[in-house]
């Protein structure tokens, strides 16, 4: 018979074996992500619409995998302390097996695209694509993607339940671990799959390599629940010992997991719509580049990966995951604000003057680097921060909640539904309504007012603890969007224009995709500028080749 601090050591191996697998499973799950959003542009029209809802089949896929997973691993482990292991391995089993057949069909979704498609004309003549084409194409893509997405938004759960097993002080430690080692392979994911992997093997077996990574999660996970016992579901001594828990903690009743819910809701929305505004702003700065984009997401997720880790780490050293929550989620909203309120295409326009020579004078690798880093630095300076608070929230929400050992799995399920649920509610409200009437300046206004609320429903699900954390969160909050209504209406978009001393600016006008402006100068010659790029000119030497 083994040692009791063998066992603690074997447990100890095993969960970062686990860490390891779950790291896996997010970079094969962004690899997954970013080939999907190509296929369907290519097949249903490469359009922002187009991608924001296949990317909100994918997010309610997995809110919705991880609270049904989370419901059924509850029932089973009291019973069976290897089921959730068991379980998670098969689903990245059969989230391989549907990444293949997904992989073969989508080069062939084209001719389905054609059968399912109708065209009617309009008054102007024009043909237009009919409303049930639309609705056709898109039940196309929930059929493809609900099955796989599902699972993957249980693999989560899963392994919360399997991890925290009898140790709920340390809930918001360990899944700030869990969540932020994934969301680690996720940014990974994201930045090869569009700068090596789809470059350099094509997208299908940039697919079949994702569906590699799914197997060798399943194969792992699966060896160690054959390993396990009933002994390794008891804390060795290798386990951090529990603090005694806080007075100031809720007490998990069901009033705060809802409110808690809530607030996890709105921090979604807050967050998943600056991320909208994020990518309009740099098509405005940088241009529409796909690999843009792709750096952007990278920037992101790695801010929310440090975030949940130091987010999970604070909640372990001091206990007191609400007033952490509030505070961080002020944070966010005058960092995010900051970051856009100064971003400026002239500091990009120096920086590229400055580094001309030497970027001409490079070649191969070393041009690459500087590129991709002359990219970086402007997310690093406006996304990387807000980002960082944005880990906190989903290991603190668990911190605050997490107080009834037979209902982690459940509880934790339905806190990541309540994140996807505001992810996709930001990400549709953001693209399809606030950037298109109100624009970027003002639609980081109604996000930040998104913030405030969310600190006002942990404040409700705290009280009565917490008080002065809250009244001073609300307060910077609200100074933050009081400064950035007194800015001139035309900031953020004036700010996205390359324009000289001498030019004159006689109107700018905020599109869906893209900042159009026209300015003239001394001579008045008039210039008509897109997304900081001159497109035409009246003047004399534009004239002749226009």
């Amino acid at each position: 018979m083994r040692s009791a601090s063998a066992r603690g050591s074997s447990g100890w191996s095993s969960d970062r074996l686990i860490y390891l697998l779950f790291l896996l499973s997010g970079a094969s799950g962004l690899i997954y992500e970013v080939v999907w959003v190509r296929e369907f542009g290519n097949v249903f029209g490469n359009t922002v619409y187009s991608a924001s809802l296949v990317v909100a089949v994918f997010m309610l896929g997995l809110g919705s995998g991880a609270y049904l997973a989370g419901r059924w691993v509850d029932r089973r482990y009291a019973s069976a302390p290897s089921a959730p292991l068991r379980a998670y391995g098969c689903c990245e089993l059969a989230i391989g097996g549907m990444g293949v057949l997904i992989a073969l069909t989508l080069p062939r979704l084209g001719a389905l695209s054609a059968l399912v498609s109708s065209y009617t004309q309009g008054a102007n003549g024009w043909y237009y694509l009919s409303s049930g084409s639309y609705v056709a194409r898109y039940a196309v893509a929930v059929l493809l993607l609900a099955p796989i997405t599902l699972l993957m938004g249980a693999t989560l759960t899963l392994l919360i339940r399997h991890l925290i097993r009898r140790d709920i002080a340390l809930a918001g430690w360990k899944i700030g671990a869990l969540y932020g080692v994934n969301t680690a392979g996720a940014a990974a994911g994201a930045f090869f799959t569009d700068y090596a992997l789809i470059p350099s093997i094509g997208l299908q077996t940039t697919q079949l390599l994702a569906v590699f990574l799914n197997l060798i999660a399943a194969l792992g996970a699966l060896r160690l629940a054959s390993r396990l016992t009933p002994v390794a579901d008891t804390p060795g001594p290798r386990e951090p010992i529990p603090s005694p828990e806080p007075v100031s903690r809720p007490t998990g009743s069901r009033r705060v997991v809802l409110l808690t819910g809530l607030a996890l809701l709105l921090s979604g929305f807050a967050a998943m719509g600056m991320e909208i505004v994020w990518f309009r702003h740099a098509a405005s700065l940088l241009g529409s580049f796909r690999s843009v984009f792709s750096l952007l997401l990278t920037v992101i997720l790695v801010g929310i990966w440090l975030g949940a880790l130091v987010g999970g780490y604070l909640d372990r050293r001091l206990g007191r995951p609400a007033p952490l929550y509030m505070v961080t989620q002020a944070l966010f909203a005058i960092s995010a604000l900051i970051g856009i309120a100064t971003a400026d295409v002239r500091q990009l326009s120096l920086a590229t003057a400055a580094n001309a020579t030497a970027f001409l004078a490079a070649s191969g690798w070393k041009r690459a680097i500087m590129e991709l880093w002359f990219n970086m630095q402007p997310f690093l300076r406006e996304v990387l921060v807000p980002s960082f608070f944005m880990g906190f929230t989903f290991p603190l929400a668990n911190a605050m909640i997490q107080r009834v050992e037979s209902a982690v799995g459940t509880r934790a399920g339905l806190l990541y539904l309540a994140n996807t649920v505001g992810a996709v509610l930001g990400s549709l409200v953001t693209g399809f309504l606030l950037l298109p009437t109100a624009g970027m300046q003002q639609g980081a206004l109604v996000l930040g007012a998104g913030t405030a609320l969310a600190i006002v429903a942990l404040f409700l699900a705290a009280r009565p603890a917490s008080v002065g954390v809250f009244f001073l969160s609300l307060a910077a909050v609200t100074g933050a969007l009081a400064l950035w209504v007194g800015l001139p209406s035309d900031h953020v978009a004036r700010r996205t224009l390359t324009l000289s001393p001498t030019d004159r600016l006689l109107t700018v006008s905020e599109g869906v995709t893209e900042i159009v402006a026209i300015t003239e100068t001394p001579q008045e010659w008039r210039t008509l500028i897109t997304n900081a790029h001159p497109m035409s000119s009246t003047s004399r030497p534009a004239q002749r080749y226009m």
